[in-house]
C-alpha cells in the first residue's frame, strides 16, 4: 500500500508540473510567437498609421516568405535522414540534400535582410537612427563571445 501511495503522490506531481508547462509554453495570453520581434521594432520605432499598415504588409510578406523556405528545408532534411537508415547510400543524393539544405538556408539570410532593409526604408530620419541602434545591439548580442574562454587542459 506504501508504494502505491508513493506512485500515486509521483504521478499527481507530474500532472501538475505538465499542466503548468503546458500552460506556460502554449497558452500564455502574453505570448504572441513569431511576430513578437516585429512588433518590438514597431513599438520601439514609434511607426505612425501609414507606416505600420506598410510593415504590416512586409511582415505579412516575410512570414509567407520564410514558411515556404522552412517547409522546404524541413522536406529537404526529411529526406537526408531516410538516408541514416537505408542499405545503400548514394554519395552525391546525401550531397546534393546537404547542399540544397544549405543554399536555402542562404535564401532565409537573404530574406531577412530583405526584411530589414524594407523597415529601414520605411522610416524617417529619426527613426532610421533608432533602428540603427536596435539592429547594432542585436548583433552585438547575436555575436557574445566571452574575450577570453576558459583554457581547457
Amino acid at each position: 500500500m506504501k508504494k502505491n501511495t508513493i506512485l500515486y503522490l509521483l504521478i499527481f506531481v507530474l500532472i501538475v508540473v505538465n499542466g503548468f508547462f503546458l500552460y506556460n509554453y502554449l497558452v500564455r495570453p502574453q505570448h504572441q510567437g513569431p511576430k513578437e520581434s516585429g512588433n518590438f521594432i514597431a513599438k520601439e520605432l514609434h511607426l505612425n498609421k501609414a507606416q505600420m499598415q506598410e510593415f504590416n504588409t512586409l511582415e505579412d510578406k516575410h512570414h509567407n516568405v520564410m514558411k515556404g523556405i522552412n517547409d522546404d528545408i524541413k522536406n529537404d532534411k526529411d529526406a537526408l535522414f531516410e538516408k541514416i537508415t537505408a542499405s545503400q547510400i548514394n554519395k552525391a543524393t546525401v550531397d546534393s540534400l546537404i547542399t540544397s539544405i544549405t543554399n536555402k538556408k542562404g535564401l532565409k539570410e537573404k530574406e531577412m535582410f530583405s526584411r530589414l532593409r524594407g523597415i529601414y526604408l520605411l522610416c524617417n530620419d529619426k527613426q532610421k537612427e533608432r533602428f540603427s541602434d536596435i539592429i547594432k545591439k542585436a548583433r552585438r548580442f547575436d555575436n557574445s563571445v566571452p574575450k577570453n574562454p576558459p583554457k581547457r587542459d
